[in-house]
């Protein structure tokens, strides 16, 4: 379909020309042009827009000048907007820049804002318990700088990651919903596909805006400062330029895109990734801790169990704290105190609670006053709010934790609900342009055109009754429409008692409508009177907006504040309802967990088997047993106990005594990548090998059926390789689950080696899977066992168990030559303990 920029300029009307303009400006963009009460689309941008909102496709003008069109009405344009930009369009929207009555020819148009999936304000369009991330990235070295910042919260944040590995887990880990790379970034095109993948829209912007200079003055006009040093950011450093470059080009481009001056960012904060533990991508999906496997719905993850939160900041915030880990060990303490004192004080927890529930999103109410987004009815929202501070800080200022008392520090904002209190009205209507929202005695000036407009309603029904007994005609009466105004009406059957001073301004089937000039002076009141309620309330509304603005940083804090104490009520509530216990710490790197409980798991069965999981410093665990026994399910609550401990809330567990890990990682289970070639043995090899390139001594390790993809020897060679490689370099804390029983041989040749098995019970041939893990190696997998509980054939079955029977008894001289080939390629015979 043709771009109106390949159209002739003399087949265009006058408002297609300011249509071309706004295309050639913004070739990239699909523009929608207000006309009127549409907005309008042309030629490619029209077929685009009717194919991805299913609405009607029609045409403007005849002959050669015949354009494809498709429009919008005005009002109902968030939803189309929220369709395009998930559709990957970038959409200019192109405004009515005056009143088209007052207008003198052509109406003036301009662009008002550029709309993408990472630049949405609009609450319709937003998921309240979820954040919506903006990312933009450059690389430097072998790494990248990134800087993210969500519009409807002001947040914005700036860091850098060591690879690509890293930076996808970043991506996958804040579900970004756009990144904007520089151009000459978009050549890497595996690096483009892999960031699609995650579900993320990507634009281009230009390398200009990516240099050093450009964007440290950006970020230094926006913020108002001589240095950006007072954000913890140093531009000499290498690492932080690039993050400068970064953060600049980030902001350029919403200052560009919005054509807002975007005043709720007020400070950027770099992340330091020292102070939370990294999350690669596949541990996230993994231990299924904000979305599962299946569907990647919340049903089924830790975000379902542990999430008891109020408002929708301390939802945004508890699904961030999940997937951020603390290494702080001080931290981490005072959460698990305040929880404790939470459980303790429940009458006083219970009080907060209530009281978080009246709480609205003041994240993004302040936002959107900032904006300039925001209607009387948000206004409504903060002052309701604000009303719950004084109570809330009560309750807190009786509790004793050191967080708890942290938290009680924010504001009150008395003078601001004073202010609210008295200029808006209890019900205001959502549009600040039609009047009803100031309260009376606010303004003088509006109090005295109130005056006037209700007194001369009051004097029309004085017309109109005068009128009545004027002429005896009982069924007058005055109207208004917007054509006429107010007039007369009479019945037709009553048109020959109407005065001659009557002037007649129209007929009807059955009336006719007068004016009087007595009506016409009182009309000209009214109106007069109305027009100015109007603009005079928009400019106090403004007014008002203008001193909210002032609150901006106290109330960004005290929202924070708010958020995190909804986060440990909740972890409060799941700790004492589930039973959990609050863990402690030690410097042994070492594991103790008593009677430990897959905190999902135990929700779905019922009488779920706890376990004891004791791991030392340095400790490998080789883990045997059947299919569906529960070794999967006893590591992953491994896994998710020391997650669960290090975010700050207790852990399903009688007792649990741990070191802080830097790092978690899990290889379980795998899925072939066919979009990209990669077959599972090929992402099974590519996660352990993250894994043994950037586990330490301090991480936990999580592998389960490493080597299975291939192979039996090239899978047992490669899973005892590894086992080997961690034991001897890398020395972390690690679970190997495994179905190569000739692993249980290395407890004999490491001394921090120890074999386990989940226990199962023969009884006449039925297998009972007990779900307990002993000590001991295991050379029995029961798989014949597990076919028939999946409800294989009988036949198949029973066949199956008399080829087991004959290779179990085959020739001794097989078995030697098998395992004399087993020793060859794991050089067990020839083996040191020498890298």
């Amino acid at each position: 379909m043709t771009c109106i920029l390949d159209v002739p300029e003399h087949l265009l009307t006058p408002g297609m020309k300011q249509y071309r303009e706004a295309k050639e400006a913004n070739p990239d963009c699909l523009i929608m042009l207000r006309m009127g009460d549409f907005y309008e689309m042309f030629y490619k941008d029209a077929v685009d827009a009717a194919r991805d909102l299913d609405i009607t496709l029609t045409k403007r003008g005849k002959g050669e000048k015949c354009a494809p069109l498709a429009g919008i009405p005005y009002h109902a344009i968030e939803p189309y907007l929220g369709r395009l930009v998930k559709k990957g369009h970038k959409v200019a929207i192109i405004e009515q820049l005056e009143d088209p009555k007052q207008a003198k020819g052509l109406v003036k148009r301009g662009l008002v804002r550029i709309v993408t999936a990472g630049t949405l304000i609009e609450s319709s369009l937003l998921d309240a318990k979820k954040n919506n991330y903006l990312l933009a990235l450059t690389s430097y070295n072998n790494g990248f700088a990134y800087s993210l910042a969500d519009l409807s919260t002001g947040e914005f944040v700036c860091g850098d990651l060591n690879n690509e590995q890293s930076l996808l887990a970043e991506i996958e880990r804040r579900k970004v919903a756009e990144c904007i790379l520089p151009q000459s970034l978009m050549v890497n095109q595996d690096l483009v596909t892999n960031i699609k993948k995650l579900g993320t829209i990507i634009n281009s912007y230009d390398d200009y805006y990516f240099k050093k200079e450009r964007a440290e003055k950006t970020l230094k006009t926006h913020f108002n400062v001589p240095s950006l040093e007072s954000f913890g950011i140093e531009s000499d450093q290498i690492n932080q330029e690039k993050q400068v470059s970064v953060s600049g080009a980030l902001l350029n481009y919403l200052l560009e895109t919005q054509k807002n001056s975007l005043s709720h960012f007020k400070f950027i904060k770099r992340i330091n990734n020292s102070e939370i533990m990294q999350l690669d991508r596949s541990t996230l999906l993994n231990l299924e801790l904000v979305e599962n496997l299946r569907d990647r719905s919340k049903r089924g993850s830790l975000l379902s169990i542990i999430d008891h939160t109020t408002t929708s900041m301390g939802a945004r915030l508890i699904k961030q704290i999940i997937k951020e880990p603390l290494l702080n060990k001080q931290k981490i303490i005072s959460r698990h105190n305040a929880i404790t004192e939470l459980n303790e004080q429940v009458i006083a927890r219970e009080d907060l609670k209530i009281l978080l529930k009246e709480i609205y999103d003041l994240e993004r109410l302040i936002a959107r006053v900032n904006y300039g987004n925001a209607n009387p009815k948000d206004l409504i929202s903060l002052k309701q709010s604000l009303e719950k501070l004084p109570e809330i800080k009560l309750i807190l200022s009786q509790l004793n934790s050191q967080l708890l008392q942290t938290i009680s520090g924010f504001e009150t904002f008395q003078s601001l609900h004073e202010i609210l209190h008295v200029s808006i009205r209890e019900e205001p209507p959502t549009t600040i342009r039609e009047g009803g929202v100031i309260k009376p005695n606010f303004n003088p000036e509006l109090d005295s055109l109130l005056e006037i407009k209700t007194n001369s309603k009051h004097y029309l029904q004085e017309i109109e009754n005068k009128e009545k007994e004027k002429t005896k005609i009982s069924s007058l009466k005055i109207s208004f429409n917007r054509v006429f105004g107010y007039y007369l009406e009479v019945t037709r059957k009553n048109a020959h008692l109407v005065p001659d001073h009557y002037i007649r301004k129209q007929t009807l089937a059955n009336a006719e409508r007068y004016i009087t000039e007595e009506l016409k002076v009182e009309e000209e009141k009214i109106l007069g009177a109305e027009e100015k309620i109007k603009v005079l309330e928009f400019d106090l509304f403004q007014k008002i907006i203008q001193q909210i603005k002032g609150y901006t940083i106290p109330l960004q804090k005290t929202a924070k504040s708010l958020a995190l104490l909804d986060v440990l009520i909740s972890f409060s509530v799941i700790s004492m309802d589930n039973n959990y216990s609050q863990p402690v710490f030690n410097d042994d790197n070492t594991f103790e967990i008593i009677k430990g409980r897959h905190p999902v798991i135990e929700q779905i069965e019922n009488n779920f088997i706890p376990n004891d999981t004791i791991i030392n410093n340095g400790e490998i665990m080789i883990i045997t047993g059947p299919n569906t026994s529960g070794k999967s399910t006893i590591m992953r609550q491994t896994a998710l106990i020391s997650l669960m401990a290090q975010i700050g809330c207790f852990v399903p567990a009688e007792s649990a005594n741990l070191s802080i890990v830097d790092r978690i990682f899990t290889r379980v289970g795998a899925h072939d990548d066919l979009s990209s070639g990669q077959s599972t043995f090929m992402v099974e090899m590519l996660e352990t090998a993250n894994i043994l390139n950037n586990a330490t001594s301090k991480s936990l390790i999580i592998l389960d059926e490493i080597g299975r993809g291939t192979s039996t020897f090239d899978g047992v060679s490669i899973a005892w390789s590894t086992a080997e490689h961690i034991y001897n370099r890398v020395k972390a804390k690690t679970m190997f689950a495994t179905h190569y029983h000739v692993l249980n041989k290395m407890e004999e040749k490491f001394e921090k080696i120890n074999n386990y098995n989940v226990a199962v019970k023969d009884i006449n041939g039925e297998i009972i899977f007990l779900r307990k893990l002993i000590r001991g190696g295991t050379d029995q997998s029961h798989g014949v066992h597990v076919a028939k509980l999946a409800g294989m054939p009988k036949s198949v079955v029973e066949r199956a168990k008399e080829i087991q029977k004959i290779l179990e008894s085959e020739d001794e001289m097989v078995k030697k030559i098998k395992e004399k080939k087993v020793k060859e390629q794991l050089s067990l015979e020839n083996f040191n303990d020498q890298d």
